[in-house]
């Protein structure tokens, strides 16, 4: 199968990397994903200029867009054969709740849905949450989860209406208990704020991140993945009547 893999955290992260090797082992794996770090850009699409494509090695290419620009030009560019799936992540840190709605790797796995393209996001959560480093992070048992559930995932989304993307959440460690499906989403209240400073024109407005205060029932996809299992939560790629 040929796998088109993204991501938000760019293309040197080591989520990306471990990812794209052990789901080489099996499958063809095409890399397009940010030239820099585009975390929490969501879904948005850059239209009012030319996008620079820089090829790493055979089939990795960087992308001077966001997530949902690399799916385009991985998908539609011409540059790699026809993608049968899009896999974005590994994310460092979790995509759960109203995380989704930011989400630079959800929003690349939103775009290969509207194409048509079965697509998968995956996150890694770490017990730590904001304390920990990239470097903390375990990515390999979760990478090895997807391949070795690869076609579960794949055969879950949906390409008609209405369509899906998969999402996948784990805590970062050594095993996972197993996979478990979602059927309530989190809400998190991030305690955001920002800090104005004074200039001579008006102000320079500084956003400070807070710390995430998640509330999640036993089913949802935050307490899924804090007890050890794989998340599996199937979402919406299209707007919807309430």
């Amino acid at each position: 199968m040929n796998i088109l893999i993204t991501n938000d955290d760019g293309y040197q992260s080591r989520g990306l990397k471990t990812l794209a090797a052990v789901l080489s082992e099996k499958h063809n794996v095409y890399i397009m994903a940010p030239s820099s770090n585009r975390s929490a850009v969501s879904h948005c699409i850059i239209m009012n200029r030319p996008l620079e494509l820089e090829r790493i090695e055979d089939n990795f290419y960087t992308c001077s867009g966001f997530p949902a620009d690399c799916v385009i030009n991985g998908v539609m560019s011409g540059v790699f054969p026809k993608i049968d799936c899009v896999v974005a992540g590994i994310n460092y840190g979790a995509n759960i709740g109203t995380d989704i709605i930011y989400s630079g790797t959800c929003g690349a796995a939103r775009q290969g849905a509207l194409y048509g393209i079965p697509s998968i996001a995956v996150s890694l959560e770490h017990p730590k949450a904001w304390d920990a480093k990239e470097e903390d992070y375990n990515f390999e048992p979760l990478a090895r989860f997807v391949l070795d559930h690869f076609e579960e995932l794949y055969s879950l989304a949906n390409t008609k209406n209405p369509v899906t993307f998969v999402n996948v959440n784990g805590l970062s460690c050594d095993t996972y208990k197993g996979m478990k499906m979602v059927t309530e989403i989190a809400v998190r209240d991030y305690g955001d704020q920002v800090r104005l400073e004074k200039t001579d024109t008006g102000y320079k407005s500084h956003f400070i991140m807070g710390r995430s205060d998640t509330l999640g029932g036993e089913t949802s996809d935050f307490r899924i993945a804090q007890d050890g299992y794989v998340a599996v939560a199937l979402m919406s790629a299209m707007p919807g009547l309430v």
